[in-house]
């Protein structure tokens, strides 16, 4: 794909907020099966595909180095090479917790301040802190959740 046309097609996987396709690189879409998800794991996302995410969420890339618990040069060196299973599905589900939370929050600026927001159920951290862990990427979506249904947090 050329440069152009990754642009082109980040562009527009933003807008309709299919963060799943722009980490994937239009492999998967939101709406693909979850074995198809499990199998696209078993043969790893691109580091250019994460990269890619990154840029679609307004995040540089140490902080989804820093979401996926890895480090920037690892995602910068050699972004053709795939990532190992582990990281791939948490790419995919940095991917899914994006799309949640924009669909919540209305646009992703929205979403990222949140995330940058002390919240006093995270003891007073910003939510975007536990973000590299599974346990963290799940308590921030139950988070936005109860935000959803009116709970206070």
């Amino acid at each position: 794909m050329s440069e152009r046309n990754m642009v082109e097609f980040q562009a527009s996987n933003t807008s309709k907020c299919d963060f799943i396709s722009v980490v994937t690189q239009g492999e998967l879409t939101t709406l693909s099966n979850p074995l198809a998800e499990i199998d696209f794991t078993n043969t790893g996302v691109t580091k250019d595909g994460v990269c890619a995410l990154a840029n679609s969420l307004s995040w540089s890339v140490e902080v989804i180095a820093q979401s996926l618990n890895t480090t920037s040069s690892k995602l910068i060196r050699h972004k053709s090479k795939k990532l190992n299973k582990q990281l791939s599905d948490s790419a995919l589900d940095i991917a899914r917790l994006g799309q949640f939370g924009v669909k919540y929050f209305g646009n992703i600026e929205n979403f990222n301040c949140w995330l940058d927001t002390p919240v006093l159920l995270f003891n007073g951290e910003p939510p975007r802190h536990y973000m590299n862990s599974i346990r963290g990427r799940e308590l921030i979506k139950q988070t936005v959740n109860k935000l959803k249904y009116s709970y206070t947090v």
